[in-house]
């Protein structure tokens, strides 16, 4: 598990790092920082592993950490739902149909499933749950985190990095197309990461 896991670290880094370069060729060191560590917090991972289901596949199926990540999913869903409807379906304004076009410019018609017609992840605030400015107990996310990086790991060796990040990259697709300036504007105060990781070289 160990091997694997840092496998799947290692890969996911590099995809998601590659793919914040290409969509954002702009950016400053501490704009890509930002973007990274969003994507890969544990808090990131443990909600993304839960949400699309990867957890009923876990060995341990009465482990408590999916329980536990579910009660902290519920109540950051539904304050996290708050915010979208300000927005007409999504954190910024021009809501559901922004998020459809930004899909469109980046990745094609082809890419914008009726899955992916909408956001999903209303829980998550710039690699945090809404509700919790500072990451969630090692008790909640550590295990599921874990978890997911090893599933990252096994389509890295099975595959190759490139391919499993084609098959992985949906599932991230939500998060990488807000801008890191967009990220600090609309999660000051609510995502302690956003004021850890400044623009320029920090």
């Amino acid at each position: 598990r160990d091997k694997m896991f840092n496998v799947g670290n290692a890969a996911l880094q590099l995809s998601i790092v590659s793919e914040i370069y290409k969509l954002y060729p702009a950016n400053t060191s501490g704009d890509i920082h930002l973007m990274k560590v969003v994507m890969m917090s544990h808090d990131s991972l443990a909600y993304i592993f839960v949400r699309n289901g990867f957890h009923e596949c876990l060995y341990d199926t009465y482990a408590d950490a999916p329980i536990l990540m579910q009660e902290c999913m519920k109540e950051s869903d539904l304050l996290g739902a708050k915010e979208w409807e300000k927005n007409d379906g999504w954190i910024i304004p021009g809501g559901a149909d922004e998020f459809r076009r930004r899909i469109q410019q980046y990745y094609g018609d082809d890419l914008c499933s009726e899955k992916m017609a909408r956001p999903q992840y209303m829980g998550l605030a710039a690699g945090r749950l809404w509700g919790h400015i500072q990451k969630l107990p090692d008790k909640v996310a550590d295990d599921l985190q874990f978890s997911m990086k090893c599933v990252v790991g096994a389509l890295a060796l099975t595959f190759g990095v490139k391919d499993a990040w084609v098959i992985l990259r949906p599932f991230f697709f939500e998060l990488i197309l807000l801008s890191p300036e967009e990220l600090r504007a609309r999660y000051k105060g609510v995502s302690d990461l956003v004021s850890k990781y400044k623009k320029g070289n920090n």
